[in-house]
């Protein structure tokens, strides 16, 4: 795979910022304990290709595609998605994040629910937009709106987790506002107010640049489709709020590309913009230790019916 030079420098960049000081080896290094003993050899394996690659951009070479992918691999094992407790958001999701932006972010943090079934099962996520609405994704919707009985009888919940300040809150949600004529965006309706006065500010027109530090925050469930490496990144606890640092990979028309580690459960996860705290995008989708996609909350802002559902705009 032909890359040019700028590409090159960007992905080893890249690369450097995931590891933070680490090294290749660490990050590919998978518990037996926690993923058995093939799936260690296979990390393993996927270690030398990954470092083969390095050597390969250092030395201005060619990357065969498997070479690419393990580095690409290599990334997101860097990536944590570190597990927010009492409210609190771990420094490691954010290091340098100045005060201001930080205070914007964890109050935000209260407003980021569950969905799933009454009984603690938990599918997908959503976050709190104003009182009663929640924005998730439109595939989420369609989802709850399948079974029109369980929703009538209040099976279908948003789970606000528990803080310093607050218990958990169990709402339940009784159907859905409305969605994005093109994107993978919708509105739901709970049946009282959230745990947050207004819910979170989303940003009106985000300026964001390729390299951006991001975060998604969400409730990363476990799938059969996951690679065995991720038991051991995840340390086998699934459905639980957690931060997952990034950065901003591109943008096209009304789509971001990041590359925070997310799995199923992360659908209609808020992106957060670390400068500023402010919500810029949802996350609907993702290939893989590669890229993720989120729709911009240019194109919601963009949309006078959808824009009314959201309290905040920063």
């Amino acid at each position: 795979m032909t890359m040019h030079m700028d590409e090159t420098s960007w992905l080893l960049e890249r690369l450097e910022r995931a590891l933070g000081g680490r090294s290749l080896e660490e990050v590919f290094s998978a518990p037996r304990a926690l993923v058995g003993f093939e799936a260690a050899v296979a990390s393993s394996v996927d270690g030398v290709l990954a470092q083969r690659a390095v050597e390969k951009l250092r030395a201005g070479g060619r990357l065969l595609p498997a070479e690419l992918e393990a580095l690409e691999e290599g990334i997101r094992r860097a990536r944590p998605a570190l597990r927010i407790e009492k409210g609190r958001l771990p420094f490691l999701a954010s290091p340098g994040l100045d005060d201001a932006a930080r205070a914007v972010l964890e109050a935000s943090l209260p407003g980021i629910a569950s969905v799933g079934w009454r009984w603690n099962i938990p599918w997908a996520t959503a976050f709190q937009v104003a009182p009663r609405v929640l924005m998730t994704c439109a595939h989420v919707a369609e989802r709850l709106l399948q079974d029109d009985e369980a929703l009538a009888q209040g099976h279908f919940v948003a789970r606000f987790d528990a803080d310093e300040h607050r218990e958990e809150r169990v709402i339940p949600i009784i159907g859905a506002l409305d969605r994005h004529p093109q994107e993978d965006v919708a509105f739901l309706e709970m049946a009282s107010d959230g745990p947050l006065e207004q819910g979170l500010r989303l940003a009106r027109e985000p300026w964001l640049s390729r390299g951006g530090r991001v975060l998604g925050v969400g409730y990363p469930i476990y799938s059969d489709g996951n690679p065995p490496w991720i038991d051991a990144l995840f340390e086998n606890v699934y459905g639980v709020k957690r931060a997952s640092p990034g950065e901003l990979l591109g943008e096209e028309s009304a789509r971001l590309f990041h590359d925070c580690t997310t799995l199923s459960g992360n659908s209609g996860s808020p992106l957060f913009e670390l400068r500023t705290g402010l919500v810029v995008g949802i996350h609907a989708a993702g290939q893989f230790a590669w890229r993720n996609t989120a729709v911009s909350t240019r194109s919601i802002h963009a949309v006078e019916q959808l824009r009314s559902f959201v309290a905040t705009w920063g």
